[in-house]
C-alpha cells in the first residue's frame, strides 16, 4: 500500500499470504505503526483464507482505493485534538519531559481511571474491569472499541516510547526481573501527564471540569493551551 494512490488498484503478486488486510470499521484499525495513511478501499478480489466470521477484517488478494480519510477519525470525536496530542509527543525535548513529569500528580491518575469507569460505565457495565483502578490504561478489549479515544492511547505509548529511544536509548526504559520493560520514571510520569491530556481534550464528556483540569494541568504546565 505505500504507493496507493486514489483509483489504483493493488493487487498482490499471486494469490497467497501475506494478504491485504481490509478492517470492516475505523474501530477494528490496528495502528501497528506511526504515522500512516487511512485509505477506503474496495475489495476486488478476496483471498482464499479468511478469518473466523467473529473477526473484524478481510483478507483480500486484490484492492481499489477509494479514497483517503484523516487518521484522526481513528481517535474518536475529538480525533483532531488527540492527533495534536500525539503529534506533540513525536518531537518532545528532554526539557518537555522533565516539564511534563514535575508537573503530573496523584489527582490525574485518579481523575484518569474515573474516566475510564465513566466510559465502561456507558459501555459495558457488566465488564469485570468496572471499579478497577485504571490508571495507566491504555486499551480494554470490549464492545466495539478499545478506548473512549480508540486507538489514541496505544499511539500516543508506542509514539513516546520511539521518541524516548531516539533520544536517550536504552535509558529510558527499565526491566525487571521478569525480563519486561517499561519506562523509567521521568518518561513513566511524561506518559501519565501526555495520557491525561488525551483523555481531557479528546473524552471531556466523561469527566467533571475539576477533573478535566487536573488531566491537562501538566500539559498546559509544560505547553499551555492546546492550539
Amino acid at each position: 500500500m505505500r504507493n496507493a494512490k486514489i483509483g489504483s488498484t493493488i493487487r498482490n503478486p499471486d494469490r497467497q499470504a501475506p494478504w491485504i488486510v481490509v478492517d470492516q470499521s475505523l474501530e477494528s484499525v490496528v495502528a501497528a505503526k506511526w504515522p500512516g495513511r487511512l485509505w477506503k478501499v474496495e475489495i476486488i478480489e478476496a483471498a482464499p483464507e479468511q478469518p473466523n466470521s467473529s473477526a473484524k477484517y478481510t483478507r483480500a488478494v486484490a484492492v481499489r482505493v477509494l479514497g483517503e480519510e484523516s487518521t484522526s477519525q481513528l481517535f474518536g470525536r475529538q480525533g483532531v485534538a488527540v492527533s495534536k496530542v500525539i503529534g506533540k509527543a513525536r518531537v518532545l525535548e528532554l526539557n518537555d519531559v522533565q516539564l511534563l513529569a514535575k508537573a503530573t500528580n496523584c489527582r490525574a491518575r485518579e481523575a484518569y481511571s474515573r474516566a475510564w469507569n465513566n466510559w465502561l460505565a456507558q459501555l459495558d457495565p457488566t465488564s469485570p474491569h468496572c471499579g478497577e483502578d485504571l490508571s495507566g490504561t491504555l486499551a480494554i478489549s470490549g464492545k466495539d472499541t478499545r478506548s473512549p479515544i480508540g486507538v489514541g492511547f496505544s499511539v500516543l505509548c508506542s509514539v513516546l516510547a520511539e521518541r524516548a529511544r531516539d533520544l536517550v536509548g536504552d535509558a529510558a526504559f527499565v526491566v525487571d526481573d521478569e525480563g519486561e520493560q517499561s519506562f523509567a520514571p521521568d518518561w513513566a510520569s511524561a506518559l501519565d501527564a501526555l495520557l491525561g491530556a488525551a483523555m481531557a481534550y479528546g473524552a471531556p464528556e466523561l469527566m467533571s471540569p475539576a477533573d478535566r483540569d487536573s488531566l491537562s494541568s501538566a500539559w498546559m504546565h509544560a505547553f499551555g493551551e492546546l492550539k
